[in-house]
């Protein structure tokens, strides 16, 4: 059976993370009082209401790749010119990255 990911609200988020830290309540109890599939999900809005305070629930993130991770690595080019300037940026990467391994 395939996996069902939950979304939660920033309310219940919020909830579990002021049950956490303000009640001292476990997250395997939060885990289960709220309905999470894990107590692990606690323990990661806990850090990241520590990192970002409310503002880090504002938004969804999941997918959301931003800058050189978004996508596949391009393997089909538009021309030769664009495919050389890749390969040389490739060759240029890797020489920097043996030459660090050797140190």
């Amino acid at each position: 059976m395939p996996r069902i990911n939950k979304k939660y609200s920033k309310e219940v988020k919020l909830k579990a993370v002021d049950m956490y830290l303000n009640q001292n309540i476990g997250g395997n109890t939060i885990a289960k009082e709220l309905g999470l599939s894990s107590k692990k999900r606690v323990y990661y809005w806990v850090n990241q209401y520590n990192e970002n305070g409310e503002t880090a629930f504002d938004k969804e993130t999941r997918g959301k790749a931003t800058g050189s991770k978004k996508g596949r690595p391009k393997t089909k080019f538009d021309s030769l010119e664009e495919e050389i300037k890749y390969l040389r940026m490739e060759n240029e990467y890797l020489k920097k990255l043996n030459a660090l391994k050797k140190k």
